[in-house]
């Protein structure tokens, strides 16, 4: 399937680009800075994504070849589901939260903007032989089963529906125990 008009659009771009652009970068140049756009190709099969920006993490798992990530998420290759999930746990956690929460920049409401700072923390590499890391895993997909049973509302906020996400892990008591299992990851 191809894309005929494409081609003659960013003709189009690049052209407005050159005439009103301010810089010496290309229109190219600029789509694709700092190869942020040109490094996820050829794309992995599964992605672990997390949102740069807010006070409370987001991550999940991305399992489609053909998605492009935005500049608004950062994102990272693994190997296994298995892997992908005990990273999400990490990057989801309240424990996680609060100890990278030093770094971040304080906003209105508090600490915003995660960035890269949850990765001044000591977290492992993934070991498949390690029980505290099968298990994170264990609890990260647990959690996914429970979110994926949260009535998602047409027109509702974001915000508010990942709030009845994480009330309902927390309800479940599966919130608390990856906290707990993180604490330990981190502590050791």
């Amino acid at each position: 399937m191809g894309h005929s008009a494409l081609g003659e659009w960013l003709e189009k771009v690049e052209g407005l680009w050159k005439e009103h652009g301010k810089g010496a970068r290309s229109f190219l140049e600029q789509l694709d800075f700092f190869e942020q756009l040109s490094s996820q190709f050829p794309t992995a099969p599964r992605r672990v994504v997390y949102a740069k920006a807010g006070t409370i993490p987001a991550a999940a798992i991305l399992l489609d070849e053909e998605a492009v990530v935005d500049h608004k998420l950062y994102w990272a290759s693994v190997k296994t589901e298995t892997e992908a999930r005990y990273l999400e746990a990490i990057l989801n956690s309240e424990t996680a939260r609060g100890k990278a929460e030093k770094w971040q920049s304080q906003g209105q409401w508090g600490a915003q903007d995660f960035d890269k700072v949850i990765f001044n923390l000591p977290i492992p590499s993934f070991d498949p032989k390690s029980e505290l890391h099968q298990a994170l895993a264990s609890a990260s997909l647990k959690a996914e089963k429970l979110a994926e049973r949260v009535d998602v509302k047409e027109g509702e906020y974001f915000t508010r529906t990942r709030r009845r996400i994480r009330d309902a892990l927390h309800a479940d008591g599966v919130a608390n125990q990856i906290d707990k299992l993180v604490t330990r990851l981190l502590n050791t």
